[in-house]
This record gives C-alpha cells, sequence and structure tokens, in this order.
C-alpha cells in the first residue's frame, strides 16, 4: 500500500513538472519570434535609412560635379533649392503653378490661328542679353536684326556703349536709331535680379522702352517675359531665383498694360509647370540648349499680334503681320 502511494506521488510531480517545462518552453519560444520581428523592422529601418543617405551623398555629388559651387548658394535668397517631387506624391505635385500672375491680361499675346514664317522678323530688331544671343546663335531663326550684349541690363541698355556695329562700340539706342524697324522684341531682366527695388525697376524700365519707342515710333513693342532658372545648376549670384523672377515679370506685365506692349509668355512653353525651368534645359540652370531655342523660335512663330489686338495704354497700335522687306541679321 506504502509503494502505491509512493508510486503515485512520484507520477504526480512529473506530471506538474514537465507542465511547468513545456510552459516555460513555449514563453521562450513566444519571446524569441517577437525579438526576430523587432528585429527585423530594425533590419529594414537600418536599410532605408542607408538607402537615404546614399541618396543623398549621390544628390551632393551630383552638385559637386555640376559646378563649383559654395555650400551657401544651395539657398538661394534664403529659399532652399527645388527639390524632385515624384509625379503622384503629393496634390501640389498635381497642380500648375501659372506663369503669369494674371493670366487673362489683355496684354499677353495669345496663340495665333496661323504660324508666321521667318518672313515676319525681316522688320524686326532684337534686343537683350545672352539669352537672346544664344536664341540668336541655335534657334534656325534666319532674318532680323540683333543686338545682344552679353551681361546687358537696365543700366547698360541705353546709357552704355556694348554694341558692335562694325569696327565701332555704340549704345543700343544708337543702335537702334540706325534703322528702321516695325517689330521690337526686348528679352532683359536676368541680370537686374536684386538689383533694384520694385519701384526702381519699374521706373528704369519704362524709362529704357519709352527711349526706344521715341526712336521708333510705329514699332509694335513685344517685351519677353524673363525666363525660368532652374535654381539647383545656379551658382552665381544668391538672387537668380525664381521668386524673383516671377516678382519682375510681374512688373514686366504691368508695364505692358501700362504703355501698350505686347508680353510674350515663353514661360508657358519653357516653365515645368512648378515655377521652374524645365528640368535638363539648360547646363547652368540658365542658358538653354538648342532644343529650347528652337521651341521658343516656334512659340514666336505662332505667337504675333494682328490689328485688331489692342492694349490700353499710351502707346499706338500699329501692327503688320507680313513684311516684304528684309534686314540682314546682324553678329
Amino acid at each position: 500500500m506504502m509503494v502505491l502511494k509512493l508510486i503515485l506521488m512520484v507520477t504526480v510531480v512529473l506530471i506538474v513538472f514537465e507542465g511547468k517545462l513545456v510552459m516555460t518552453m513555449f514563453s521562450q519560444h513566444s519571446a524569441s519570434v517577437t525579438t526576430v520581428q523587432n528585429d527585423g523592422a530594425a533590419v529594414k529601418e537600418s536599410e532605408a535609412t542607408v538607402r537615404q543617405t546614399d541618396s543623398s551623398d549621390r544628390s551632393s555629388s551630383s552638385d559637386t560635379s555640376s559646378g563649383s559651387r559654395d555650400s551657401s548658394n544651395d539657398t538661394l535668397a534664403g529659399l532652399p533649392a527645388l527639390t524632385n517631387i515624384a509625379s503622384g506624391d503629393s496634390e501640389a505635385s498635381s497642380e500648375k503653378t501659372p506663369t503669369v500672375s494674371d493670366p487673362d491680361s489683355p496684354a499677353i499675346v495669345p496663340k495665333a490661328a496661323q504660324p508666321v514664317d521667318d518672313s515676319y522678323f525681316s522688320d524686326a530688331v532684337f534686343i537683350g542679353d545672352s539669352r537672346m544671343e544664344g536664341f540668336r546663335n541655335v534657334s534656325g531663326i534666319t532674318q532680323g536684326t540683333f543686338f545682344t550684349s552679353v551681361g546687358m541690363s537696365l543700366s547698360g541698355l541705353i546709357s552704355q556703349p556694348i554694341i558692335k556695329i562694325g569696327d565701332e562700340t555704340v549704345t543700343v539706342a544708337a543702335a537702334v536709331s540706325g534703322g528702321s524697324y516695325n517689330k521690337i522684341y526686348l528679352m532683359l531682366g536676368t541680370n537686374d535680379l536684386g538689383e533694384y527695388d520694385l519701384e526702381g525697376f519699374h521706373d528704369r524700365f519704362t524709362s529704357a522702352t519709352q527711349r526706344l519707342m521715341e526712336l521708333q515710333p510705329g514699332a509694335v513693342f513685344y517685351i519677353c517675359s524673363i525666363i525660368y532658372v532652374e535654381e539647383s545648376k545656379v551658382t552665381t549670384g544668391e538672387y537668380v531665383n525664381n521668386t524673383n523672377v516671377d516678382k519682375l515679370n510681374a512688373i514686366l506685365l504691368q508695364i505692358c498694360e501700362e504703355q501698350g506692349y505686347h508680353y510674350i509668355d515663353l514661360n508657358e512653353i519653357l516653365s515645368d509647370g512648378h515655377g521652374s525651368l524645365i528640368e535638363g534645359a539648360s547646363s547652368d540652370g540658365v542658358h538653354m540648349y538648342e532644343k529650347y531655342c528652337k521651341q521658343m523660335l516656334d512659340y514666336l512663330k505662332n505667337h504675333y499680334v494682328t490689328a485688331d489686338h489692342s492694349v490700353s495704354g499710351d502707346s499706338g497700335d500699329k501692327v503688320s503681320e507680313e513684311s516684304e522687306s528684309e534686314t540682314e541679321t546682324s553678329v
């Protein structure tokens, strides 16, 4: 009887001990699975961090390779450089930024029903800075007179001898007064970003254009918008940014409305839709490749005014849709 009780007690003890052992093993296994899952998340997070760091390093390397630049130039006029936004990542990425402050302004030249050919520019004079010079050189335009100068700004437009004609170097005003033109195309302002306050730019630009109109009183005056820049590539001047481009373009449009000039909105085709020059359109963020200068020429051929397109202002609105006279393209 005692032996039977002893065997029974041993059996109970073994059952209890084995049960605890099983429970302990199960708990350890559960803890082990949880740890592996957390470690896996940590690994994924670590890999994501590495990928972000690599991406930042590549971006930094890309910026450095595009030209020698100071780190302070990565922020232009207190604004961060533009970043690429993948389409569909946010609502902002799908929204288009207007290229003019008032897209309904009557001064903006609309698209014509039919394009003109190069003969339309035979009695036109093109005045501007290096961007206009680049347009002359690679757009394929075959007619028109060009008075251009690298670095041309408002201060040099009238007063400084910067146009070379033959053996002489004369002012823009002197060059323009030496011929007869029915159309004037003016591209100016990139070199004036940050040079004047807004009121000063308005007054000086108005004065300069009025002087040109005095020299060619019958001409149709086209003012080209300042083309956007690709900020991430700009390495000179803290004021060369698209916020300032928008501010000056708003003034140019205002001047057109006041004076009866015609506004050519080149950013309609040269903007990426988000207030910047098309990515890859330029090597330095300012001067465009041949492809985009050709697009500019095509835009001009499709945007010109007709006799019934008038803008309220002080200037007359004499327009010739086609001209039979031709002038040689100046160099």
